[in-house]
Formats: C-alpha cells, sequence, structure tokens
C-alpha cells in the first residue's frame, strides 16, 4: 500500500520542467520589460522635448520669462530624476533606468537633428541646451545613483538574503 505524501509530491520531471518554464518565462518577461522602458524613455524624451520648445519663447520675453523658462526646466529636470529613480526601484536593479536613459538619450539625438526642411528641430536658447544636456545629466545619475538590490531566486521560488 503507497502512503498519500507518495501521490501527492510531484514527479522531479515535472520539478525540473516547472523550473525551465520558470526561467524562461522570467527571462522573457525581463526582455519584455526593457523594451517597453526604452520605449517610454524614447517617446517620452520626443514628446517632452517638442513640448519644452515653449521655453525658447520664454527666453526671448525679457528678464521674467528668462528666470521662469529656467526654473520650469530645472524642475522638470528634477522630477526627470525622481522618475528614473522610481523605475529603479521598480524593478530593483540598474538594468530598468539603464533602459529608459538608452532610449532617452536616443531621443536626444533626434530631437538635435535637422527635419527635411532644414530646419532644426531644438533651437539654440539656453532652456532648451539646460533640457537637452540635463535630462541626459538628469537619466545618467539616476541611473547610477540607483542601488543594486542583491536579491537571487532560489530554486524553490523564495528569496534569499545575499551572502
Amino acid at each position: 500500500m503507497t502512503s498519500s505524501a507518495e501521490h501527492t509530491s510531484p514527479r522531479p520531471e515535472a520539478a525540473a520542467d516547472t523550473e525551465a518554464f520558470d526561467r524562461r518565462l522570467h527571462g522573457a518577461l525581463a526582455v519584455l520589460n526593457g523594451v517597453f522602458l526604452a520605449a517610454l524613455g524614447f517617446a517620452g524624451g520626443i514628446v517632452l522635448g517638442l513640448c519644452a520648445s515653449w521655453t525658447s519663447w520664454l527666453w526671448l520675453t525679457g528678464t521674467v520669462g528668462r528666470v521662469l523658462g529656467v526654473v520650469t526646466v530645472l524642475l522638470f529636470l528634477a522630477v526627470l530624476f525622481s522618475g528614473t529613480r522610481a523605475v529603479g526601484w521598480a524593478t530593483g536593479a540598474k538594468w530598468g533606468p539603464g533602459t529608459f536613459a538608452a532610449g532617452w538619450l536616443l531621443a536626444g539625438v533626434a530631437l538635435t537633428g535637422y527635419s527635411s526642411g532644414g530646419d532644426v528641430l531644438v533651437t539654440s536658447a539656453v532652456p532648451n541646451y539646460l533640457f537637452l544636456y540635463g535630462g541626459v545629466g538628469a537619466v545618467i545619475l539616476g541611473t547610477v545613483l540607483t542601488p543594486e538590490t542583491g536579491r537571487e531566486v532560489t530554486r524553490d521560488a523564495r528569496t534569499s538574503a545575499p551572502s
């Protein structure tokens, strides 16, 4: 007669298949997350870069407009840095904000190019330079300052403290 423990324990082959499936699923989800974060960084960089071009108009309006434009860009850079750190906190690793930063950098490169008519997409006003280079600095600094959690996933899917 067999005990009930023998009937309820999974077969060793089934456990190995489940572990292999879990590893493949984890890898596929990590790749999809990275692609999504890079696309989010690129789309955000393009849209916000074009929206931030109004600060060049403020630059032409006088002292109050200049101060307002620079303060607006600095506040935006603080929000961008915080968002990059939030992505790092959510992913628990530097690859999350790193892929977001890569998309942001590609958007910055696209914004500094020329359109088909020969026009510059981002003008040479101080707030626009501050937006482009400050944005690059904010996402890179947010990525570098993101701590690695040091968690490892063990065979039985529990997290263990680093040794």
